[in-house]
């Protein structure tokens, strides 16, 4: 059975947290509010999560969603060794939690399924402390944007609710508005400052400009 929280009611946040939690752990689908747009999201460590959500997204496991975390610790896993040099630890600490989904090496040993991914992960920290909260409680989350491919994301919990019906177990409606006026998250590829370097490989421009990471010292250049 499909359920609807407003995490707008303090009275609702925790329950709905751990009822998102519980249907987390079946492999079920959650609907959750981001800081940029609402995005659907599974367990990566039940087995067949990510074709769900995939399938759902109506795309394939070639094309994977990016990994949302609470904080650095959740990252070190995930990486491979070395990965988190502090040319990448000050990127993270400079962006996050926000709107900057980080490619960096994979952990050969992950232990979740993650997709078909070239050796790389996709990883960011969203500024919504809802969400951040479920990121703690549960661990990290496969979380894409709230729409089928080729549409435009949806911008509240209700077109969710329409797009996806029953196929999603929960629905959590965003406690506060969106910051970044519904843009995607931006996504750079930051393999070379591993080495010391400051060069970013620009993905997709979205609620983090290009203009605005150079202004940071970072050389950007389009991927």
């Amino acid at each position: 059975m499909t359920t609807l929280f407003d995490l707008a009611h303090e009275d609702d946040a925790l329950p709905a947290l751990h009822q998102a939690h519980a249907a987390l752990t079946r492999g079920e689908v959650v609907v959750v509010p981001t800081d940029t747009v609402y995005g659907i999201a599974v367990s990566p460590g039940t087995p067949g999560a990510i074709d769900t959500v995939v399938g759902l997204k109506g795309r394939t496991r070639d094309m994977a969603p990016p990994i949302l975390v609470a904080n650095l610790e959740q990252v070190a896993p995930l990486v491979a060794e070395g990965a988190l040099s502090e040319n990448v630890q000050a990127l993270l600490q400079r962006y996050w939690p926000g709107a900057l989904t980080v490619v960096l090496p994979v952990n050969p040993s992950i232990p979740f399924d993650i997709g078909h991914t070239p050796g790389t992960i996709a990883l960011r920290s969203p500024d919504d402390q809802s969400l951040l909260e479920l990121l703690r409680l549960h661990g990290p989350l496969a979380v894409t944007s709230a729409n089928r491919t080729g549409e435009p994301p949806c911008q509240s919990v209700f077109e969710a609710i329409n797009t996806f019906g029953d196929d999603v177990a929960v629905y959590l409606g965003a406690a506060r508005d969106s910051t970044t006026d519904h843009l995607p998250s931006s996504i750079v590829d930051a393999t070379e400052l591993i080495s010391g370097g400051m060069a970013l490989s620009l993905i997709r421009e979205g609620a983090i400009s290009a203009a605005a990471l150079a202004e940071a010292g970072y050389e950007v250049s389009a991927a």
